[in-house]
């Protein structure tokens, strides 16, 4: 996979940084630990995005290992959080996206995402190879090739689709994570979970106009 992120990191161990994120002088440098976004609207509210794909290692090992703590962490932040699955890879990626959009904020977009998931990381059955087997996938997670044609061309999914298309010109590898639609994490930076929270932390507090 061209744009792939190590599953590396995922791996490494836990370091005390908590101390050294409320310092008077941040440990975290613009083109080293983050990349200033340009050309992006600015959350009003704190919040990180994923991207990921459905397709990509390291993004099935985050969804069902570190993410859910991250994302109880950033819940007692006041911190807010969402995904966007990223289209680069695989032959069936435009149809996820799809898929992902329409069910997205329903209850039906985490049982979407895990059949997305199971199918390339569990059962390895490898991409899809005819729309007959991908809405097969989608039918066991409760979206049928009606609903989807049905629903696939709407206003609020070609939104979302458009808005998820626009993180794609920024992102290099994937899972990333994006503060504040306006900070790029550079996740080969940093050495631990607690470092990354930290460096959220840092970037959620700048304000929205700020380059620093």
């Amino acid at each position: 996979m061209k744009k792939f992120f190590s599953a590396l990191f995922f791996l490494l161990p836990m370091m005390a940084f908590a101390q050294a994120a409320q310092s008077s002088a941040s440990p975290f440098q613009e083109g080293t630990h983050y990349t200033l976004i340009e050309g992006l609207q600015a959350s009003s509210q704190p919040t990180v995005t994923e991207l990921f794909s459905v397709y990509c290692g390291g993004c099935y090992k985050w969804e069902y290992g570190p993410l859910n703590e991250l994302k109880s962490w950033l819940s007692s932040q006041n911190i807010g959080f969402s995904q966007a699955h990223m289209d680069f890879m695989g032959g069936y990626a435009k149809q996820a996206s799809t898929a992902l959009a329409i069910t997205q904020n329903t209850p039906q977009f985490a049982a979407v995402k895990k059949e997305l998931f199971n199918r390339i990381h569990v059962e390895r059955k490898g991409d899809w190879t005819n729309d007959a087997e991908f809405f097969q996938s989608m039918e066991k997670a409760g979206l049928s090739e009606a609903d989807f044609n049905a629903k696939k061309n709407s206003l609020p999914v070609g939104m979302t689709l458009m808005q998820w298309n626009r993180y794609g010109e920024f992102v290099h590898s994937v899972p990333s994570f994006m503060v504040n639609n306006r900070y790029l994490i550079n996740m080969g930076s940093l050495k631990s979970y607690d470092e990354l929270n930290g460096l959220i932390t840092y970037l959620s507090s700048l304000p929205v106009n700020s380059k620093k």
